[in-house]
């Protein structure tokens, strides 16, 4: 009975970590979108995304922000008691100690951008944990172009490669290592299991 008791057992075992259920692919991701040029001194609308697809659960992130570029632009964006405040100036969005995300959401944040000198700029958001020592979660950098005079005809700039680039995308699912490692350890007991108990 004994040695019956011990073989299911190492089989449920090995059923259990074997049918261990890898994790959907956690996403995190910001999109940037605005309509036409970006035109020297004229307020130009935007909206910012940050959107999560079956995300990990985090208690508290940050966007912060920072901008490379000939100048620092006004970027102006409402907090919910309605008050105005340059995310450029401040180095981030959201309250200062964080806010929650996880699963499937979309955050949308409109801001008003004013560039006051052309050429070329980056804008890097970056989502970082605050309760881990600000690590990174994800960033992308966004890069626009700003113009002395309207020269082109409209279109609509969403989320495309040429106007920005991945920094870091989120880890997600189980490693290979992982599961070396898992199978290692299913072995050893098996092993284990079958000379000690089995085998005597």
């Amino acid at each position: 009975m004994k040695k019956i008791s011990c073989l299911l057992l190492t089989t449920l075992m090995i059923l259990c970590i074997f049918c261990y259920p890898v994790r959907a692919a956690n996403e995190l991701e910001f999109e940037l979108n605005y309509t036409g040029d970006i035109i020297l001194n004229q307020t130009k609308d935007a909206t910012v995304i940050l959107r999560g697809t079956n995300a990990t659960t985090y208690a508290k992130v940050r966007v912060n922000v920072e901008v490379t570029g000939p100048s620092t632009p006004k970027i102006i964006a409402k907090d919910s008691l309605n008050q105005e405040i340059d995310i450029a100036q401040t180095g981030y969005w959201g309250p200062e100690d964080g806010f929650p995300v996880s699963g499937t959401f979309e955050n949308e944040t409109p801001v008003k951008v004013t560039f006051d000198e052309v050429g070329k700029y980056s804008i890097k958001l970056t989502l970082v944990n605050m309760e881990n020592s600000q690590s990174e979660i994800i960033s992308k950098t966004f890069d626009v172009e700003v113009l002395e005079d309207e020269t082109t005809v409209n279109e609509v700039v969403e989320n495309t490669e040429a106007n920005n680039t991945i920094e870091k995308l989120p880890q997600t699912g189980t490693s290979i290592t992982e599961i070396i490692i898992y199978a290692a350890v299913i072995l050893a007991l098996v092993a284990l299991v079958y000379f000690r108990v089995i085998r005597k």
